[in-house]
């Protein structure tokens, strides 16, 4: 059975440590081969979760995770030109110490987003 068949096979037995989908659907990619072991790259089909595996030839031996990488839905909107020129003119004017910049404040609604 070739590599690929068999890395399908075995992802329905697994689901998303992070959303609980079946890994059945999720994009499989074999980056390559390390000694007897092949480097294995899989994005989840619901939450686009990246991790890459090591599995050992004899596939039927258990997945070693090597890495995770969550790729997170941005939370704010994309910055417009309008605020790299508000920006600009904040700067330009702001006469003080750069602490004070990066002073937190409590989160304010972003006028934007309602």
């Amino acid at each position: 059975m070739n590599v690929h068949r068999r890395l399908r096979e075995e992802a329905k037995k697994y689901d998303c440590s992070v959303c609980g989908t079946n890994h059945a659907r999720s994009d499989i990619r074999v980056l390559g081969k390390i000694e007897s072991s092949y480097l294995v790259r899989v994005v989840c089909s619901g939450c686009q979760t990246a991790f890459k595996l090591i599995v050992p030839d004899a596939i039927e031996a258990a997945v070693v995770p090597v890495k995770e990488e969550r790729q997170r839905a941005s939370r704010r909107p994309p910055v417009t030109a309008d605020d790299v020129l508000d920006a600009h003119g904040l700067l330009r004017d702001f006469r003080g110490d750069v602490s004070v910049l990066f002073k937190r404040t409590p989160a304010r609604r972003d006028p934007r987003r309602q």
